[in-house]
């Protein structure tokens, strides 16, 4: 006789659905045109369940962007770990997040809720911040391993170049959507890695 699943586990099952199809939404409509009923609609669950999990719209937003910040960290650190030196580190992190944008459609999620929660919703923006500061903080700390390994050049900051970085991903990211939709992402985070690693490293 099967076993019933505990409750917190069921529990778990259905915010996980909830935040998927949420990511989904967002994706496709953005926040202002992703309504609560169809969130509840293409995940199945109850006006009952859903706010057992998140008291409002803005909060499952919020949950989202948390949700694939996650799961983006966690891929992206599987990637980076399998290389020992911290300029191939940087190197895997834009193959990886290049991957990522290829095979989840729900990325665009995190940049069009984040703009449109900044705009429509300021009281929000220290609550988007770490969407922005965890790479920057990332990014930083592999550059100051580059340079203790003698690949980086030591007058680079760190910080700055990570700013940079990661600036520059989430402006060719909006360039490639709106010309080609994403299709050339892959080639132009190429030609910027190259112009960022013949400004910080070594020759």
């Amino acid at each position: 006789m099967a076993v019933a699943a505990p409750a917190t586990d069921r529990g778990g099952e259905t915010r996980r659905r909830i935040l998927d199809v949420a990511a989904e939404a967002f994706a496709e409509r953005g926040y202002v045109g992703t309504s609560l009923n169809d969130v509840l609609k293409a995940s199945g669950v109850t006006k009952g369940g859903f706010y057992f999990h998140f008291p409002s719209k803005e909060a499952l937003a919020l949950a989202t962007l948390r949700h694939k910040q996650e799961q983006w960290s966690a891929a992206v650190m599987a990637a980076v770990l399998r290389y020992p030196r911290a300029v191939e580190q940087l190197d895997a992190m834009v193959d990886a997040l290049c991957d990522l944008h290829e095979q989840d459609p729900t990325c665009r999620a995190v940049s069009r809720l984040c703009t449109e929660l900044a705009e429509g919703h300021p009281e929000l923006r220290p609550q988007l911040t770490p969407q922005f500061t965890t790479w920057v903080d990332l990014v930083a700390s592999i550059i100051r391993k580059g340079q203790d390994e003698g690949d980086v050049r030591p007058e680079v900051e760190p910080a700055v170049a990570a700013e940079v970085a990661v600036g520059s991903f989430i402006g060719l990211e909006t360039i490639s959507e709106t010309l080609t939709g994403r299709t050339d992402l892959r080639r132009r985070a190429r030609d910027f890695r190259k112009l960022f690693f013949d400004a910080i490293c070594r020759t």
